[in-house]
């Protein structure tokens, strides 16, 4: 696959063509630790843990892994969101995975890290995280964009979905 036969919709290229998704607004890029104190503090508001102790708590639990803990202030991709969105759901808010997620192999990309398919269709299908669309030779596909930064407005998003999901029934 060449640049040159790559399209993305909604993308810019920049000088040195390296080809990124463009954003409507220029907004903050969320950390690790602020998605994990927002996601607790969106669901458990009445109860209050320091970052201290929510982070070995969260590990403890299995909803975060060591390198969350220990790199806490790194920004988030997408792949880490829904593995930690997966596990929060399982975990914490006692949401079943859904049984059959072939449907979510129409994400073009969804075998690119094995161990995230489980995360990423569970969130997929569920209307959680959605799919970017691509173009590439005139044909559409698309992709979840494992390593794509995710922005502080998106948590936002993401946060209400599993809300409005877990309320649901999801």
């Amino acid at each position: 696959m060449t640049r040159e036969s790559l399209e993305i919709k909604d993308c810019r290229v920049k000088p040195d063509n390296d080809i990124v998704i463009a954003r409507n607004e220029v907004t903050k890029q969320s950390t690790i630790l602020e998605f994990i104190i927002s996601l607790w503090t969106h669901f458990y508001p009445d109860k209050s843990l320091s970052e201290k102790k929510l982070l070995p708590y969260a590990h403890a639990r299995g909803w975060i892994e060591d390198q969350d803990e220990r790199f806490c202030n790194n920004s988030l991709n997408r792949q880490t969101v829904a593995r930690i969105i997966h596990q929060f759901m399982k975990i914490e808010l006692g949401v079943p995975d859904l049984a059959n997620i072939s449907a979510a192999s129409e994400l073009a990309d969804l075998y690119t890290c094995h161990t995230c398919v489980n995360h990423i269709a569970q969130v997929y299908l569920r209307g959680i995280m959605e799919a970017q669309v691509i173009v590439r030779d005139g044909v559409e596909y698309k992709v979840f964009n494992h390593l794509d930064e995710v922005l502080e407005r998106e948590i936002e998003s993401i946060l209400e979905k599993i809300r409005a999901g877990v309320a649901g029934g999801v």
